[in-house]
C-alpha cells in the first residue's frame, strides 16, 4: 500500500498543474494506482488531502527560508536563495491553484494566510534588519511598512485580473517583484551584490 507522503506528492503534482477543482479523487486514486477506497483509508475526503497538501508545502517553505537565513553569506544572498525557492514552487504552477483554493477550501487557505502574515512576516522582517546590520540595506526604511507592502504585493501575484495567467507566468511575476524589492531597499554596496548574485544564478541556468 502506498504511504500517505507518496499519495500527497502525487495529488501535489495533479492540482499544481491543473488546478484543485478541476482534480478529483478519482484523479488522483489513478495518479496513484490505487483504488479510491485506498484513497479513502489515508484522507476522509478532498478537503483533508487538500488541506495536507498544503499543510506539506507550508513545512517544507518554512525548513528551506530557516536553512537559507542559517547558511546566506547576507542579506541579498538570503533574498537571492529565497528566489531559488520560488522558482523551484512556481515552475509549472497553475496560477487556478490559489484562486480554487481561496473560493472552495477556505481551512487550507485560512492556513497559507497565516503562514504569509506570521511566518513570512518574521522571516521579512528580519532579513531587513540584518540587511541595515551588515550595511546593505538602507537605514531610512520603516520595516513594518516595507514588510508589509512586500507581502501584499506578493499576494498580487495570484490576482488574474490584474496579472493575466496567460500572458505572465507565476515564476515570471515571483522574480520580479522579488528583483524589483530588494533593488528598492539596498545601499550601493548591497547593489553591487545584486549584480554578483544575479549573474551567479544565470550562470548557474546556462549550465
Amino acid at each position: 500500500m502506498p504511504t500517505a507522503a507518496f499519495i500527497l506528492e502525487k495529488a501535489f503534482e495533479l492540482i499544481r498543474k491543473y488546478g484543485i477543482r478541476s482534480v478529483t479523487m478519482d484523479d488522483v486514486a489513478g495518479q496513484c494506482g490505487i483504488s479510491k477506497k485506498t484513497l479513502y483509508q489515508h484522507f476522509a475526503d478532498k478537503d483533508t488531502l487538500i488541506f495536507t497538501v498544503m499543510q506539506n508545502m507550508i513545512a517544507h517553505s518554512e525548513s528551506q527560508c530557516e536553512k537559507f537565513c542559517a547558511q546566506s553569506e547576507n542579506a541579498v544572498h538570503e533574498i537571492f536563495l529565497s528566489l531559488d525557492m520560488l522558482q523551484e514552487m512556481f515552475e509549472g504552477v497553475n496560477p487556478v491553484m490559489l484562486y480554487d483554493l481561496h473560493k472552495y477550501h477556505q481551512e487550507a487557505y485560512k492556513k497559507l494566510e497565516n503562514h504569509k502574515n506570521r511566518f513570512l512576516y518574521d522571516v521579512t522582517y528580519k532579513n531587513l534588519q540584518r540587511g541595515i546590520s551588515e550595511g546593505l540595506f538602507r537605514s531610512d526604511l520603516n520595516l513594518e511598512i516595507v514588510t508589509v507592502l512586500h507581502l501584499y504585493t506578493i499576494s498580487l501575484t495570484f490576482e488574474q485580473e490584474l496579472i493575466p495567467p496567460n500572458k505572465f507566468s507565476l515564476l515570471e511575476v515571483q522574480m520580479e517583484i522579488m528583483l524589483h524589492y530588494v533593488h528598492g531597499i539596498v545601499t550601493q554596496r548591497g547593489a553591487k551584490l545584486i549584480e554578483r548574485y544575479k549573474q551567479q544564478r544565470l550562470n548557474r541556468i546556462a549550465v
